[in-house]
């Protein structure tokens, strides 16, 4: 049983992980343990997906590991990501990049275009996170990356790690929330905040009240993106930021997913709408499995009034390092 796959993502530390017994009724569960990193480790994962076709065209082979020993994360970036964030990365944990983010780092940190297609648990948030760090000028008072995301909860999930490997060299803002919009115009004006993590209908909002203006924006990521163009509800909003308050043609352009319906027809489209420069990378990584192995669903058939009491029961008897629900 898969989550639906515009929920939170986790970041957790586990010294220990371990496979939980299975949770409590309707809901399933997905269990984090270890992925391409050293211990005491800290992992960042994205939304659960449905699996599609593989992609033709543009789509990149799959690399098989060389037996000697695998670059590190720092050298992937090669001076290219500043020294503090990558000290903060091996700090709590990140040494050995993932496929995904080996494969994407060169074509993310030349500062090209890129639609980073790649399965849940592969490292796609560090991957554009790395490149937002590479792009701004913390000396700049002003907004320079933006990353939207789909809903509240994973904001917040992105906007932690942002803040993580940020260090407060620089100011990281979410605009999540519309009760907290009047208080952070005030803040976006006294202090301008380098990297904004916003869902859709935030972001427009304090555009259109002139809260900010996007047009020092370095880069612009958008997390989810087929969920986000699924929805008739944000589709028109993200339309208006990707042409109107922001050129494609002046930063650089990322979208990010676990799945991309009609891949060759995304790709096009973004040239053909001018989401993306013409040369946008398309750098997917087939999984060799649907799911990665340290990611393991469960659930448990239960009647509707048991089901809190069972999953309290579980979670009380085996007591799991890091889990959603």
């Amino acid at each position: 049983t898969s989550l639906p796959r515009h929920q939170h993502r986790l970041l957790a530390g586990s010294r220990n992980p371990r496979r939980p017994a299975p949770m409590a009724a309707a809901a399933s569960t997905a269990t984090l343990s270890g992925c391409a990193r050293a211990p005491p480790s800290t992992l960042i994962s994205s939304p659960s997906s449905t699996r599609l076709a593989p992609f033709a065209s543009r789509s990149r082979p799959r690399r098989l590991r060389a037996a000697a020993a695998a670059a590190t994360l720092r050298e992937v970036c090669s001076g290219r990501v500043p020294d503090h964030v990558l000290q903060r990365a091996e700090d709590v944990g990140y040494i050995s990049p993932t496929e995904v983010q080996e494969q994407s780092l060169p074509v993310l940190l030349s500062g090209q275009d890129c639609i980073l297609h790649a399965q849940t648990g592969s490292g796609k948030t560090l991957a554009y996170l790395l490149a937002v760090f590479s792009a701004i000028d913390v000396g700049r008072s002003s907004v320079q990356a933006l990353v939207i995301v789909p809903t509240r909860e994973l904001g917040i999930q992105v906007t932690k790690v942002a803040r993580l490997l940020a260090a407060k060299t620089c100011n990281v803002m979410a605009l999540l929330d519309g009760g907290m919009l009047t208080r952070q115009k005030s803040w976006l004006k006294a202090e301008p905040p380098a990297i904004i993590v916003a869902t859709v209908a935030s972001l427009c909002q304090m555009v259109e009240k002139r809260a900010f203006s996007l047009g020092s924006i370095k880069i612009l990521v958008i997390d989810e993106v087929d969920f986000i163009f699924g929805s008739s509800k944000q589709v028109n909003s993200l339309r208006k930021i990707l042409n109107s308050y922001t050129a494609a043609s002046s930063r650089q352009t990322i979208f990010a997913s676990a799945s991309i319906p009609q891949h060759n027809r995304f790709v096009h489209d973004c040239v053909q709408h001018k989401w993306t420069k013409s040369d946008v990378v398309h750098v997917h990584v087939n999984p060799v499995q649907p799911m990665p192995s340290h990611l393991h669903h469960t659930y448990v058939i239960c009647s509707k009034k048991e089901r809190l009491h069972v999953l309290l029961s579980l979670l009380e008897r085996d007591a799991p390092k890091s889990v959603i629900i």
